[in-house]
């Protein structure tokens, strides 16, 4: 039906109030899994560096009652280090913008400093775990950090087709290349796709309590050989490296170095206006990469 012939309608009326809320809904998600699950030290310089040690190999050993002494030669440490990084982020707000009134938040400031914080805090996470070199950097270049994608060189494995997620076959196998070479596999950084994949094994323990009439189809743990690991959604996996599986044993081997920890300053003055910027300095310490390992050239979408 029509409406009646000159209703007055609040298509045509003048003088309506703004229906805004005061909540800010923001979606993108901050998970920092590595920066929080990996130790924290001091770096004193932009390169810092460490030593890492092996055994030597189990071997047959019998010796003759009473015979002379031998010595058995000593190999020497490794000595290995990574770049310190800087990464920032920087706004700037007029007082003008500051001071008006808004909805959602009383200051334009805080509220995009807080934003900011976390949007850093994504960038560490980022350069932990998907940087694949290390950068001395110059006067007109950035220093970069290697991240675990570009430390483990020992056990890593290829995907038997990108058009293929994992299969347990080919998870195994890396499992226990890792094991093999001393390490204690424990967890999987993983995407969607490859999450799926390993939720559909037949063989495995699911970490969640499944509820009366409730399927349960998601893998939390996955019982190996080799150890229980948990399978853990990692974003930046996810939407930079979708057909990576990153194997991770003790994080013990795994530590952040901070030559400046994340601080927020505010720029001097030189006109009415506010400049904001938050940064850190650090990086990677890779203890004895041979503990982790992973599998490249998977289904990526």
């Amino acid at each position: 039906m029509a409406i009646t012939s000159d209703t007055y309608t609040t298509y045509t009326m003048i003088g309506q109030r703004e229906d805004l809320t005061d909540v800010i809904t923001n979606i993108d998600p901050i998970d920092t899994w590595v920066t929080s699950n990996t130790g924290n030290g001091s770096a004193k310089a932009r390169y810092h560096e460490w030593q890492t040690d092996v055994l030597a190999a189990a071997a047959a050993n019998a010796q003759i009652e009473g015979d002379q002494l031998a010595n058995t030669a000593i190999v020497p440490t490794v000595r290995t280090g990574n770049y310190c990084q800087i990464l920032r982020k920087v706004f700037s707000l007029t007082d003008t913008g500051d001071t008006v009134d808004k909805a959602g938040r009383s200051s334009e400031i805080s509220y995009q400093s807080q934003n900011k914080m976390k949007e850093l805090a994504k960038d560490i996470e980022y350069a932990l775990v998907i940087n694949a070199a290390a950068a001395s950097g110059t006067t007109a270049a950035a220093r970069t950090m290697k991240g675990m994608l570009g430390w483990i060189a020992t056990n890593t494995a290829t995907g038997a087709s990108t058009a293929s997620a994992i299969t347990e076959a080919e998870l195994n196998t890396s499992l226990q290349a890792v094991w093999t070479a001393g390490g204690k596999p424990s967890v999987l950084l993983v995407g969607g796709i490859q999450k799926r994949a390993i939720s559909a094994f037949t063989t495995n323990t699911r970490n969640v309590v499944a509820q009366q009439k409730t399927l349960v189809t998601a893998v939390d743990v996955y019982e190996s050989d080799f150890g229980t690991l948990q399978v853990r959604l990692h974003r930046q996996i996810n939407t930079t490296a979708a057909g990576t599986i990153v194997i991770l044993g003790d994080m013990s081997l795994w530590s952040k170095a901070w030559l400046r920890k994340t601080k927020m300053e505010k720029s001097a003055r030189v006109g009415p206006f506010t400049q904001v910027w938050v940064e850190a300095e650090l990086t990677l310490e890779s203890k004895q990469e041979k503990g982790s390992g992973k599998i490249t050239g998977l289904k990526a979408a």
